[in-house]
């Protein structure tokens, strides 16, 4: 596999980035609790639900499974063993934030303790609803990924951070169209994963490089 180091190809804008994306993220998370009974909130809730609840089921099954507690887990494990010859960082931090994320998720959800959608569930839910564990580990693991691949080919950064986006999204949105989240669950689920990242790519960029 291509050898690669931080030294030549120096991201510090980036972790940077990852750093004011928290920041952001927190600030939003934090907002999204104060509103969560807010009229507003709710009308948006709604709205997603019903333009998303019960399609494509299937997809979003198979996504819900692969971005579960354990499906997680064993891609990140996974992940893990890909990585453990090339990039021992990668191979240890990657399931590291996975565990994290469900941590926080854990944290978080039952701190709030908001009650899930009241309509048929199309998935096994049973935790409480605020915010998404599956958005939380799918933002976690594809920007993570995300990031370590644009060391290693800095001229195709950009497709890499799109493709982590698009997958959060798409997982986080399934969760919507199951019927056992509401949108801003799921928004709250990428605020609090962004600070998972930065501190996975804090980590991994000082370990490379001394920033």
């Amino acid at each position: 596999m291509r050898s690669f180091s931080l030294r030549q190809h120096p991201r510090t804008q980036a972790v940077r980035r990852f750093q004011w994306l928290a920041l952001a993220g927190m600030a939003l998370l934090l907002l999204l609790i104060l509103a969560l009974e807010h009229p507003y909130l709710n009308t948006l809730d709604l709205a997603m639900s019903q333009a998303l609840y019960s399609g494509p089921v299937r997809l979003s099954q198979i996504l819900a499974a692969l971005m579960s507690f354990s499906g997680s887990l064993v891609l990140a494990v996974g992940l893990a063993a890909y990585f453990w010859r090339s990039d021992r960082l990668a191979a240890i931090g990657l399931p590291l934030s996975v565990g994290a994320c469900w941590a926080l998720a854990a944290a978080i959800k039952y701190t709030v303790q908001r009650p899930r959608p009241e309509i048929l569930h199309l998935a096994h839910a049973s935790s409480p609803s605020f915010p998404s564990g599956h958005s939380m580990a799918a933002w976690t693991l594809s920007m993570g990924l995300a990031f370590i691949f644009a060391q290693r080919y800095p001229e195709r950064q950009s497709l890499f951070y799109i493709l982590a986006l698009l997958f959060a999204l798409v997982c986080g949105l399934s969760r919507v169209a199951l019927g056992v989240h509401y949108f801003s669950d799921v928004l709250a689920g990428f605020a609090a994963a962004t600070l998972i990242v930065a501190v996975f790519v804090m980590r991994y960029a000082k370990s490379r490089r001394d920033f």
